[in-house]
């Protein structure tokens, strides 16, 4: 099986961190290397998804009332 490794220095430990970017109204989550902090991806702040779903469960409970 292959592991993901950084690119920058080899290391297969990564984790999630929030940040701001400057000059910015919102936030991401950065997955980045655990061990020298190169940024590998980005995600969004919130699980836009689930927030979609949840909308759509309170719209529907409006609609049949």
């Amino acid at each position: 099986m292959a592991y993901s490794k950084c690119v920058a220095c080899g290391s297969t430990s990564f984790e999630a961190k929030e940040h701001s970017p400057s000059g910015s109204n919102f936030k991401l989550i950065f997955i980045q290397c655990s061990s020298c902090g190169g940024v590998i991806g980005a995600l969004d702040y919130y699980n836009i998804g689930s927030r979609i779903d949840d909308l759509e469960k309170k719209i529907d409970s409006l609609r049949f009332r």
